[in-house]
């Protein structure tokens, strides 16, 4: 194990959910849920973190980050599987609305 590497939770475990819980529900890769991670602007590990905790807040802006815009052709399902995590736990977010329609203009 590398200097600064830590096999241990960060957090309690009951307070969230791991990296590699969420994965393994989302069935993404590392590389995809960082993408997404970033790009939902939540804090991570520096360097791998398999064990480190997501809090409920954390996994609602993935969800939110994963249902719209780019992410939802790779994050859709994954979203979908944390959003039952998440009432699981009795944690309820609204509906996803979904997109209207282009609208296609006659010329």
């Amino acid at each position: 194990m590398g200097r600064g590497q830590n096999i241990e939770p960060t957090e309690a475990p009951e307070l969230g959910w791991t990296k590699q819980e969420l994965m393994d529900s989302g069935d993404i890769s590392a590389k995809t849920f960082d993408l997404l991670r970033k790009a939902a602007r939540v804090k991570g590990p520096s360097h791998g973190g398999l064990t480190h905790i997501y809090s409920a807040d954390d996994v609602v802006a993935l969800v939110l980050k994963g249902e719209g815009g780019t992410f939802s052709e790779r994050a859709g399902a994954a979203a979908a599987a944390w959003r039952a995590l998440l009432e699981a736990e009795r944690i309820y977010m609204e509906p996803r609305v979904p997109k209207r329609a282009a609208r296609v203009r006659n010329r």
